[in-house]
């Protein structure tokens, strides 16, 4: 058996069990209920691998998504609820009974129905702006006030169709900045199903020049005609590579880096920031585009700012706590030595269409000086 399938398996076996016996006070409901949150699990591959029919698709991607967040919140109450509440049933007995009676167990069903709606609402909305000023030591005076617009994790495909991509370019259209800055995942899917999707986000290129690098999603569906669309479009594309901007007799150079999941279309390829710098001339400052944040601590020898995507923030509960548990950048400003990392949250989602403790974002940073 292959070893991923394995994994898989033992996983939605251990959940099953777990749901089983701490849904309490249900009696064989638990069973029920158990058995088929697991089961519609199971279903996710076939839209992961997209080769449904349109109509059945969108029907299994969202009975498998609200599966997901359903089983996150869930889970998560219940473990909260058995660390409080389990060694206080053990110091006396019948203390905390209706914490575990079958009441109990429908309020947090019922409040994780209330908290996917409102997290449904809240994704579908679309994103914010978000107005960052980066504060650089020793910043050329002609850089003062220098604005990126940073769009990432746009997730344009199964999920996000071509109107929430067109309220992005609604929302940026008055906002006036220098460059513009796509790190990864901005197409997602099959190209011939969802580039009408991403379509809009041509325009762009009107308003300034436009810097991409792929995420680890391009990697999955069809990255070279994704690439050749980008490039179609006028966009810069940085694979480990390099280019130099002007501005009022000042230099930035940008760099920027592929995602390691590029082994799945050629295992001889890797993120290489000393390959995207080669032959750099000197500038007065310098930007690293990297779809994973978390390549900071190699980048910060030679860089002033990094701007990422990728984490989501976690996206919803409990995820986005625990995204902050394991990532030291996991959204936001964070600065590693004497270099900024910018993590975008994601301008659009993926997977459930939830956003719960975390918001859709579109981020205008504005270097000053520090």
């Amino acid at each position: 058996m292959n070893k991923f399938v394995l994994i898989a398996v033992l996983i939605l076996l251990a959940l099953f069990v777990f749901l089983k016996f701490r849904l309490t006070g249900i009696g064989y409901y638990s069973w029920i209920f158990s058995g088929v949150m697991t089961m519609l699990l199971m279903l996710y591959p076939l839209v992961w691998y997209d080769v449904l029919p349109d109509w059945l698709n969108k029907v299994t991607r969202a009975v498998t998504h609200f599966d997901m967040g359903l089983l996150s919140l869930m889970v998560a109450f219940i473990i909260l609820r058995d660390i409080i509440f389990v060694p206080l049933s053990f110091a006396k007995s019948g203390l905390v009974d209706q914490v575990f009676s079958g009441t109990a167990t429908g309020c947090m069903f019922g409040i994780s129905l209330l908290l996917l709606t409102l997290g449904y609402i809240h994704a579908k909305a679309g994103p914010e702006i978000k107005y960052v000023d980066v504060p650089i030591m020793n910043l050329a005076p002609s850089l003062d006030g220098y604005t990126i617009l940073q769009i990432s994790d746009l997730h344009a495909g199964p999920a996000i169709d071509r109107s929430y991509v067109e309220n992005v370019l609604e929302k940026v259209k008055e906002i006036q900045v220098d460059v513009i800055a796509l790190t990864g995942d901005i197409g997602d899917g099959d190209f011939s199903k969802y580039h009408d999707r991403v379509a809009p986000i041509a325009e762009l290129y009107a308003k300034a020049p436009v810097l991409y690098i792929p995420g680890n999603h391009e990697y999955l569906h069809d990255s070279g005609k994704w690439y050749d669309y980008f490039r179609q479009m006028g966009f810069h594309l940085l694979f480990n590579a390099h280019t130099v901007i002007s501005h009022n007799g000042a230099t930035i150079l940008f760099a920027g880096i592929i995602d390691p999941e590029v082994k799945e279309v050629d295992p001889q390829q890797k993120p290489d920031i000393q390959a995207a710098i080669k032959n750099a001339p000197p500038a007065d400052l310098k930007i690293l585009l990297s779809h994973r944040p978390d390549i900071a601590k190699e980048a910060a020898a030679d860089f002033d700012l990094q701007l990422s995507g990728h984490t989501h923030a976690g996206q919803f509960l409990p995820w986005s706590l625990l995204m902050k548990l394991f990532q030291p950048f996991a959204v936001g400003l964070n600065k590693y030595g004497n270099m900024w990392i910018y993590t975008n949250p994601g301008t659009g989602f993926w997977g459930p269409p939830i956003r719960l403790g975390t918001t859709s974002e579109i981020t205008v940073l504005r270097l000053v000086k520090g």
